[in-house]
């Protein structure tokens, strides 16, 4: 599936172990597509204060970068600020993410610019018309870029998926759908709304009682698996935006 991108976040807690379940589940997987996060510092050294060490080390990233194109995979790198980015700035990820809390940072846009790479926007709930705006203007290449509607929320009428289209409208530009929802059949209606690429957040396989990063939004590996069938069906079904109204498949909230 071209289209879909694993997410990674911080779900790995910071170890190599658990970083290679999710690398190996990906390798092996219908994925084509996988994306691991640099925060920035301060939010490492916050958690390195509670006991938690959240950050990957450099040998790992080149490790995954190296399984994955020997697999014909891509790998790419969500980021949030200049400084943990420099770190690994030499690694030759294939595509970035800028998270949507950073998308007026024009040290780390600058940054970015120097990479030609794939660059995907994340607005958020926070960014506004003009603060998308602002960003794509410090853009060298337009030509790079593809927005991503990311509704952080776990409240069905926040979602608005018709952003997609508007955002598709207001800045002619490739639009996506990152997904923050708790109920992984949102997905199930994203197709009518024809977003170009679709963000998903993964987990391992749940053998241990444990509280991931981003436990509510991610998925364990049989999810996303049965979700590929799901989003294939749903897809194949040509829906519109009249046609979704015909069938009741709006998800309600997972408990």
């Amino acid at each position: 599936m071209d289209n879909f991108y694993l997410e990674v976040g911080h779900n790995h807690f910071g170890e190599k172990k658990e970083a290679r379940k999710i690398l190996n589940f990906f390798l092996k997987s219908k994925f084509q597509n996988i994306t691991f996060m640099r925060h920035k510092r301060k939010w490492y050294d916050d958690r390195k204060k509670l006991g938690f060490n959240l950050e990957l080390d450099k040998s790992f990233y080149k490790e995954a970068i190296a399984k994955c194109h020997s697999k014909k995979k891509k790998i790419g790198l969500s980021v949030a600020a200049e400084d943990t980015f420099l770190d690994l700035f030499d690694l030759k990820f294939d595509f970035y993410k800028l998270l949507s809390e950073s998308i007026n940072n024009f040290k780390l846009i600058n940054l970015l610019n120097f990479k030609r790479k794939k660059i995907f926007i994340s607005t958020g709930y926070k960014a506004k018309i003009y603060n998308i705006k602002n960003c794509l203007n410090r853009f060298n290449k337009k030509s790079n870029l593809e927005l991503l509607h990311s509704p952080m929320t776990y409240n069905s009428k926040e979602i608005n998926l018709r952003k997609i289209n508007l955002l598709r409208k207001k800045f002619n530009l490739k639009v996506g759908f990152s997904n923050h929802f708790n109920d992984i059949r949102i997905l199930n209606l994203v197709s009518a709304y024809q977003p170009n690429s679709i963000f998903v957040y993964c987990k391992p396989t749940k053998k241990v009682r444990r509280i991931y990063p981003d436990h509510e939004h991610a998925f364990y590996f049989n999810e996303l698996t049965k979700m590929l069938k799901d989003y294939n069906y749903f897809n194949n079904l040509n829906l519109n935006l009249k046609s979704i109204k015909k069938i009741k498949i709006f998800p309600t909230i997972r408990k």
